[in-house]
């Protein structure tokens, strides 16, 4: 049997993380780096972008800052401005303009490949990887780009009988227009699961969920503390479900078209990168799961120093509370109450503590974060109000949290209201945007009058911030 080392490289590809992948990949990195010895031409150009510097620019490419001195004619290496081109020599084979692109989930190595019609082994050697499975969600990614032409997008997900005549059909191409733009060795080449790319005015959109035509998130990267929202456009109804770093993501739908996931990140998770899987059971039974890493950074967060009586900080008594609350928290009613934004729960609002701040809590007796945003009183009245529409599940006095009142929005979303003087709702009340909650108070664990309003998402509280400065879904 005749061996196809086409054929062989792109088997290599889908067996992303295997040690001999690994051995093959490293070894293009190896040539790459002895033939930028031997090369003294020009090179590709980069767009300086901000917060880059000449050294920076250096070690992203593996090359010498005096090279890309000498190469751009710069004589003051501190002197580079936002957007100015720069050759950046050593490269060899590589040409266009070298753009810095953020990993969308769902993106793969060869996809890259096929969209910006650039060789595999060039992403591999510019993004210095040693596996494809680096193609990681969030991660800023550099690609070559030829800007001589059009570059593809998504078209198509291989079904297990179909042929690369019927996709050429379906775009309006050829086949032999889809071998070159996919990569193929030829009309044969094409795996079941496998996205192919066309030109973008011919096609629909793809990913690697069958009749699912767009998955987007709110934030890539991931941001520690914040919530993240997962939007997936599908043609058919099924059931969509899903996992990030072992916690259970919940889709709810109000069309059977658009379908949502709302996740919050806690505050203390460790920046670095997690699995997160979806999973699409079809209308027959079957099954199809898509999984890929993802990036998550840190939020940013401050310190601040909290002084508070001491009965207060009995942990015994702070985790009875924070259970009976989150089996409040952990519910999912599947009908969506809110519209819109979310508006402030005060008149005239001005903060006294952000979210996420990481809180010592009377110079070591307790360390923890706030769970929410502080504010303090004023305006010339004491009201909360509700933010938004939404079901009133907790009313009730609580030693830490105080006078508390917990709202209900759907779909896994909550909003809190701590430390109150009073409240005039009831467990069961149905409340819209502006009716009146209570007062602001001094009551629980509180250095003083303010409102601790506290945005919360399958039991992780999130940047309340967030939700009153956007949308969503």
């Amino acid at each position: 049997m005749r061996f196809d080392m086409n054929n062989y490289k792109k088997i290599l590809l889908h067996l992303a993380g295997t040690s001999i992948l690994l051995l093959f990949l490293l070894s293009i990195s190896t040539i790459r780096v002895s033939a930028i010895r031997q090369y003294q031409g020009n090179g590709p150009i980069y767009i300086v972008q901000e917060g880059d510097s000449l050294n920076t620019i250096a070690l992203r490419f593996g090359v010498s800052t005096e090279d890309i001195q000498t190469a751009n004619g710069i004589t003051d290496p501190n002197a580079l401005n936002i957007d100015q081109q720069l050759i950046i020599p050593g490269l060899e084979g590589i040409s266009g303009l070298l753009t810095s692109e953020v990993l969308q989930y769902g993106t793969s190595l060869l996809g890259l490949a096929r969209q910006y019609n650039s060789e595999w082994e060039d992403l591999v050697y510019l993004n210095r990887l040693s596996s494809p499975s680096e193609t990681i969600a969030g991660l800023t990614f550099i690609i070559p780009v030829d800007e001589t032409q059009t570059a593809l997008a998504q078209s198509h997900t291989v079904s297990s009988s179909e042929t690369t005549i019927e996709f050429a059909v379906k775009t309006g191409s050829t086949p032999w227009e889809l071998v070159k733009n996919n990569h193929l060795s030829g009309n044969w080449d094409i795996l079941p699961g496998e996205i192919l790319y066309a030109p973008s005015e011919t096609t629909a959109g793809s990913t690697p969920l069958p009749n699912v035509s767009a998955i987007s998130f709110n934030n890539l990267p991931i941001i520690q503390g914040e919530t993240l929202e997962i939007e997936l456009i599908s043609s058919s109804q099924g059931e969509f479900s899903g996992t990030f770093n072992g916690k259970t993501l919940h889709f709810f739908t109000e069309d059977g078209e658009a379908y949502y996931s709302f996740h919050g990140i806690h505050a203390l998770e460790e920046p670095g990168v997690y699995p997160l899987n979806i999973m699409l059971t079809t209308e027959d039974g079957t099954s199809h799961t898509f999984e890929q890493l993802v990036l998550l950074e840190a939020g940013g967060y401050g310190n601040e120093w909290v002084n508070v009586p001491e009965d207060y900080l009995d942990e015994t008594v702070i985790l009875e509370e924070d259970e009976y609350i989150f089996t409040i928290l952990n519910q999912f009613t599947p009908e969506r109450y809110w519209e819109g934004s979310f508006r402030y729960p005060v008149d005239e609002p001005c903060i006294n503590s952000q979210f996420g701040q990481r809180r010592d809590y009377n110079n070591g007796g307790l360390f923890f974060y706030h769970t929410g945003m502080d504010f303090a009183v004023c305006a010339p009245n004491l009201n909360i109000y509700a933010p938004a529409a939404g079901k009133v599940v907790l009313a009730e006095e609580l030693t830490i949290k105080g006078n508390a009142v917990l709202i209900d929005h759907g779909w896994g979303v909550f909003s809190g209201y701590w430390h109150m003087s009073e409240f005039n709702v009831s467990v069961g009340d149905f409340v819209q945007p502006g009716d009146l909650l209570g007062q602001i108070g001094n009551t629980g664990r509180s250095a003083g009058p303010h409102l601790h309003f506290e945005m919360d998402i399958s039991g992780t509280p999130v940047n309340p911030m967030t939700w009153l400065s956007q949308e969503f879904p």
